[in-house]
């Protein structure tokens, strides 16, 4: 170890840490915060567990921590792993000598050879995509279950600068645009195989601050509300699809070079597109939706399989539901965590090896208070009262309840709904259209977990079924289903 590692270890050792590790409880859940020590800038880019059990966390300025977790939250004793990147935005524990980041410019692995503890093998697998110093051209990473990974590249913002040289192949055309794709393949999915060989996957993204793998291999990605982003949506990932902003247009081999993307009409860009698979309403549910993850079988409640997605700008995690309709996702969405403690700039998230805490690292660069560090939400004995899902059927919409139906939500009287849609464009973000009261006559039991509400004149199409339930004792109140297809039976 070099003698600055080793000062580092000692002041991270002996610091005094900042703030307190502050306790709030949820239904079933408790939050706590986890201090970082004085002096450390605790802007999380990427956060993981390493085979021991140690939590790995790269910070947004250059350091990549470890600890291993202790039940006091103050307790945590950090120590330096890796030094030098530049805006680490995503991670992948190899093991607990190897790690492998998506820092702004390359990936990158890290590696300690010798064992003290500390990477002194820094090595560039892939640096395929351009940087034109935009702070908004952040990245992602998911394994893709072979050795290699999938990346989200996100567009570079009109707020900030670019440098003079950029690297890689610059657009004059991709400059243009509130969200721009000057640097080649922003705004784009990349897949990098084992052997470091980068080959294009999918386009049309604005800030897709997090991509996931799922257990049954389905890509997904979120983006954030902005232009060409009514409200946050959440996507499901295929080959050669593109996902609806124009500015990546400019690096597709396939596309025409002397057209201007930004140019194109409204109903050629809309038949080109893929359409969210949910659609998370501005404010409501999302704001600026960062890494998705989907929930253990076991150990952390009854929403094994369901998909958790942060809000990097908003005190809340949303938590989604899924189904496919007519070989098409789509499905409903509603809080996991809103408020109650939890900070803004909630970014990066991984659950603990015994699956019962969910660890949430946070960083906004200054866009609220309290918008950076480490929190966790730890699964407690206490049983869960909720809605477990909402599901489309032929005739409206099924619930389905963690345990027997409450009395509570047996009448009709009980629930409010109304209907809307967003339509997107080169503005930034939209309002919601066509909103409509929607009646719910009756409920109907299917079994004792399960009831019906029966609904007329459904529509699909990206059309948003909101409902609210006014009843006691519930986890999650508002629930928002985003119909694509109208299921047929």
């Amino acid at each position: 170890m070099n003698t600055v590692s080793t000062l580092l270890v000692c002041v991270f050792g002996l610091a005094l840490l900042s703030g307190g590790g502050e306790i709030r409880a949820e239904d079933g859940y408790r939050l706590e915060t986890i201090p970082f020590p004085k002096g450390v800038p605790p802007e999380v880019g990427a956060i993981g567990f390493n085979p021991s059990g140690e939590l790995v966390v790269a910070l947004r300025r250059s350091d990549v921590l470890i600890a291993r977790p202790t039940e006091d939250p103050n307790q945590f004793e950090w120590r330096l792993f890796a030094s030098g990147l530049h805006n680490a935005c995503g991670m992948h524990v190899v093991s607990d000598q190897e790690v492998i980041i998506s820092q702004m410019p390359e990936l990158t692995r890290l590696v300690d050879t010798n064992g003290d503890g500390s990477a002194d093998w820094y090595e560039t697998l892939n640096a395929s995509w351009g940087m034109s110093g935009n702070y908004h051209e952040t990245n992602h990473l998911t394994p893709d279950g072979e050795g290699g990974y999938f990346l989200a590249i996100g567009t570079a913002s009109h707020n900030g600068p670019v440098f003079y040289n950029v690297r890689g192949t610059y657009s004059k055309t991709g400059r243009r645009g509130r969200n721009y794709s000057a640097a080649s393949w922003k705004g784009w999915v990349l897949h990098v195989d084992a052997d470091g060989v980068m080959t294009p996957f999918c386009k049309g993204f604005r800030m897709h601050n997090g991509i996931l793998r799922d257990r049954n291999g389905n890509l997904w990605a979120g983006d954030n509300q902005g232009d060409w982003r009514a409200t946050t949506p959440f996507y499901h990932l295929k080959k050669n699809q593109f996902y609806g902003h124009p500015s990546s247009l400019v690096w597709d081999p396939e596309w025409d070079s002397s057209r201007d993307p930004l140019k194109v009409s409204l109903q050629e860009w809309s038949a080109m597109r893929t359409p969210a698979a949910v659609l998370l309403p501005h404010d409501i549910m999302n704001r600026s939706a960062s890494e998705p993850i989907q929930i253990p079988e076991s150990g952390f409640g009854p929403y094994g399989g369901q998909i958790l997605l942060p809000d990097n700008n908003g005190k809340r995690i949303s938590r989604l539901m899924l189904e496919e309709v007519d070989g098409q996702f789509q499905g409903a969405c509603t809080h996991f965590w809103n408020e109650n403690g939890l900070n803004l700039g909630n970014n990066r998230v991984v659950f603990s090896p015994d699956r019962g805490t969910l660890y949430v690292g946070q960083t906004s660069r200054g866009w609220g208070a309290l918008a950076e560090g480490v929190q966790r939400i730890i699964r407690t004995k206490e049983s869960v009262t909720d809605i477990l899902t909402m599901s489309l059927t032929p005739n409206g919409f099924r619930l389905r309840f963690t345990g027997p139906v409450p009395d509570s939500v047996r009448d009709p009287g009980t629930y409010r709904m109304k209907s809307y849609r967003y339509e997107d464009g080169p503005s930034y973000g939209g309002e919601k259209l066509d909103t409509i009261k929607v009646a719910i006559p009756k409920v109907l039991r299917v079994d004792d977990f399960t009831v019906d509400l029966p609904v007329e004149g459904l529509k699909d199409g990206g059309h948003i079924y909101e409902l609210s339930v006014d009843a006691e004792g519930l986890r999650s109140n508002v629930f928002c289903y985003t119909i694509n297809r109208l299921r047929k039976e």
